[in-house]
């Protein structure tokens, strides 16, 4: 039986997510966001040559008011979250 649960089951997800949600400074709308930090961010050097990863992303509502609220985030080599700045909103604490 769980042969066909699994047969006929959606697909799983692959990698691993860092989710987080923003409140838009305009509106006050609360968006949800992710980053797939296996695939999403690019690697870099910083000026001693010490390797680390950056993500940025545009969100955009379902309000009306359209605001874009960037997000960047740096992760070190473990792809853990060493810094994260936003423009446009500020992060929500779950």
């Amino acid at each position: 039986m769980s042969f066909f649960k699994n047969l006929f089951s959606p697909p799983r997800r692959t990698g691993t997510y860092y989710p987080f949600s923003v409140k838009c400074k305009r509106c006050g709308e609360t968006i949800q966001g992710q980053v797939n930090v296996n695939n999403e961010p690019s690697l870099e050097l910083d000026e001693k040559g010490k390797p680390f990863f950056i993500c940025r992303k545009v969100l955009i509502g379902n309000g009306h008011c359209f605001q874009q609220i960037e997000v960047v985030f740096k992760f070190d080599e473990g792809r853990q979250v060493l810094e994260r700045t936003i423009h446009g909103g500020e992060f929500v604490e779950d």
